[in-house]
């Protein structure tokens, strides 16, 4: 057997044997308010793609328009947010443009209001300043609310006023099921390598998704000019894509070494078919937001149909 392609069959074992690793350790039983409790079979098996499932409170089907009261993780506490829930149909081209703006901040007051439903249900929904406010107009009446940045992630090295908050502590995949119940929005997915550093438990994951990552970066690394920037590869995402029961990852790819001449690149590792990587920097736009829905056919990542 060809000694180069002995390697990548064993080099593949021991890639597929790490994810399911990755998989089926430190996975947290959060326990979310937000969640649908007693999701039915049916329903995970529509979107097995999906952990967990947020109990959305449809009020204006036509416009997927509804709302949620959820717990928010940051640092493994919890605090409550009310949000008003807005999906844009699937595949469209205001989903690309929007992405991941799907939840908007409102008071427990608000949540609680008969007479807020009845101003929801049937209102004129628009998007203002590069789409951080969704505005509500109905007959003289109009408000505004700001966007939610829910799940927000901060880099390794970055810090934020709002960092790593999540429905899960970046621990599952959460979904949003539309109302007709054909699609279903992934608002979150799992992080596994994301502490710093990585875990023991994490660590043969890891080393065989930076391995692969390495090999598919290119140009040579030994050009500090054009060599990859691994750095941000613990903030990979982790999920099941094609359905084989094994993550896959989407991670992301600096060229070069920061500063002027660097590029950013994204990259989906999946275990269909042994393993292998396709670029999908072109799916998530300028963000780094994963953001997605799935269907009966499969999951569409991004912009990517």
């Amino acid at each position: 057997m060809n000694r180069q392609i002995f390697r990548r069959l064993v080099f593949g074992s021991f890639f597929l044997a790490a994810m399911f690793v990755a998989l089926s350790v430190n996975a947290a039983d959060i326990d979310n308010k937000g969640f649908i409790k007693d999701a039915s079979p049916k329903l995970k098996e529509h979107f097995g793609l999906c952990s967990e499932f947020l109990d959305v409170k449809w009020i204006d089907r036509s416009h997927s328009i509804g709302l949620l009261q959820a717990d928010v993780y940051k640092n493994g506490k919890s605090e409550p947010r009310f949000l008003i829930v807005h999906l844009e149909k699937p595949g469209s081209k205001a989903f690309a443009v929007r992405g991941n703006g799907v939840f908007y901040e409102i008071s427990e007051k608000q949540y609680s209001s008969a007479d807020f439903e009845r101003f929801l249900r049937g209102a004129h929904y628009g998007f203002r300043h590069h789409n951080v406010f969704l505005t509500v107009s109905k007959g003289k009446k109009s408000e505004r609310f700001p966007q939610e940045p829910l799940p927000f992630e901060s880099f390794v090295t970055h810090q934020s006023e709002f960092p790593n908050r999540s429905f899960s502590g970046f621990t599952k995949t959460v979904c949003v099921v539309y109302p007709d119940g054909k699609h279903a929005f992934a608002a979150e997915a799992k992080k596994p390598f994301m502490k710093s550093p990585v875990d023991d438990n994490s660590r043969q994951g890891y080393d065989a998704v930076a391995g692969y990552a390495k090999e598919k970066c290119g140009p040579s690394e030994k050009d500090a000019s054009t060599g990859c920037n691994l750095d941000y590869l613990k903030d990979s995402y982790a999920f099941d894509i094609n359905g084989d029961g094994r993550d896959d990852y989407v991670f992301q790819i600096v060229s070069g070494q920061g500063g002027k001449g660097s590029a950013k690149r994204y990259m989906l590792l999946s275990s269909q078919d042994g393993y292998s990587a396709k670029d999908i920097s072109g799916c998530l736009g300028t963000g780094r937001f994963f953001y997605g829905y799935a269907d009966r056919k499969g999951f569409h990542l991004g912009r990517c149909r």
